[in-house]
């Protein structure tokens, strides 16, 4: 396998970065809409801990369901063959499978997708139903596979032996789509949860053992956050880039396993080295890293986040919006996986009950009704 690395261009503030991190280049919801502000802490914010996040009041309104949006992308489970795998929603309201394949995922430019088979990475010519095994692995298992729509040519994804599979993603690897140059990135620390990707096409953020990293082609990997930041942390999770790829939204957790358990969501500014720390919340017990997500709005101008559920108290998984400043923070209900329309309008997300959705400025979550046991992986605009 090969392991060179010398496949994009290097991020401009690679030198700013390793001189300010002092890193060195290696080779049925229950939706809770809110009407009052979160409950408030005993504990007496300081400047490593902001003020717990207080919700913008909200008119709570029953609204109708609505039918599935255009371009809407869905899996669905069960045990019906006939009805797995991967749903787009087209032009008309009526739904069209494209496979009924393990863990789909739709190229940008809606003529291929990715699944799993025994481990490998597979790939799907929809026009004429050619399969491809990219990766062809004995040893591993590859998983978190990913388009990159700056560089449509190159798979990133996660692997993992098989004989040590762990509750991880695993190590940060790529292939290209014809299945060759598949290159492991870091073979030696694995990450908690998947990579994100930039925009711009020049890099991968990742977490290294829990510690965010950021990996270029030709100046290896570093790591990301500045000195400047004193908060201290058990773990970073779930990366996501902002749309103009100069900011970085990270999950962060405190102590996993004490009584003084917190997550946040720390926003690293590439140009100006700083991270600002959003929505730090306790939790009694510890905190639990989970894929929840982070998603930005295609103008960068929103973030939805879903964390562990602050105003409920069932450990359900809690979703609100707000600025990539921390302010206007709206508690939509509970749900998690959440999903921008590509105008930046509207967002979709997954809650106990089914699938439901909100307009933005509105904030009222309505019901969409897409069939049971479906989960919204992706709103494209139709080709």
């Amino acid at each position: 396998m090969s392991r060179n690395p010398c496949l994009f261009l290097v991020l401009p503030v690679t030198v700013a970065l390793l001189s300010a991190c002092g890193g060195t280049p290696t080779s049925k919801p229950e939706l809770l809409v809110s009407t009052v502000p979160a409950a408030a802490s005993t504990n007496t914010p300081s400047p490593t801990q902001p003020a717990l996040p207080t919700a913008t009041p909200t008119t709570a309104v029953t609204l109708p369901p609505a039918a599935p949006m255009p371009g809407l992308v869905f899996m669905k489970a069960g045990n019906d063959a006939a009805s797995l795998g991967l749903w787009i929603v087209q032009a008309d309201g009526q739904s069209k499978q494209l496979s009924t394949k393990a863990n789909p995922r739709l190229s940008p430019d809606q003529k291929q997708l990715l699944y799993s088979e025994n481990g490998d990475i597979w790939l799907t010519d929809l026009g004429t139903g050619k399969n491809i095994n990219l990766t062809r692995t004995n040893d591993k298992v590859e998983t978190d596979y990913q388009w990159w729509p700056a560089r449509p040519g190159i798979i990133v994804f996660h692997y993992q032996y098989k004989t040590d599979i762990q509750s991880t993603a695993g190590y940060l690897a790529t292939v290209k789509t014809d299945g060759t140059n598949y290159i492991l990135i870091n073979d030696e620390i694995g990450s908690n949860s998947p990579a994100a990707l930039s925009p711009d096409g020049q890099s991968i953020a990742y977490d290294r053992g829990g510690i965010p990293w950021v990996y270029n082609f030709t100046g290896g990997m570093m790591p990301i956050f500045p000195k400047s930041f004193q908060e201290k942390f058990q773990t970073a999770a779930n990366p996501a880039w902002s749309p103009d790829s100069r900011k970085i939204a990270w999950q962060l957790f405190g102590d996993q396993t004490g009584s003084d358990g917190w997550s946040g969501v720390a926003v690293l500014d590439l140009d100006a080295l700083e991270v600002m720390l959003l929505h730090r919340y306790p939790i009694p017990g510890g905190s639990t890293i989970g894929n929840y997500h982070l998603a930005w709005s295609p103008d960068g101008t929103w973030l939805a986040v879903a964390n562990q559920a602050e105003l409920a108290q069932d450990g359900t998984v809690s979703l609100w919006v707000m600025r990539p400043d921390g302010s206007e923070e709206h508690h939509i209900g509970n749900g998690d996986r959440p999903v921008w329309s590509p105008d930046g309008e509207a967002l979709i997300f997954r809650a106990t009950s089914g699938v439901f959705a909100v307009k933005v400025g509105e904030w009222n979550p309505f019901q969409v009704t897409l069939p049971a046991d479906s989960q919204v992986i992706d709103w494209v605009k139709l080709k």
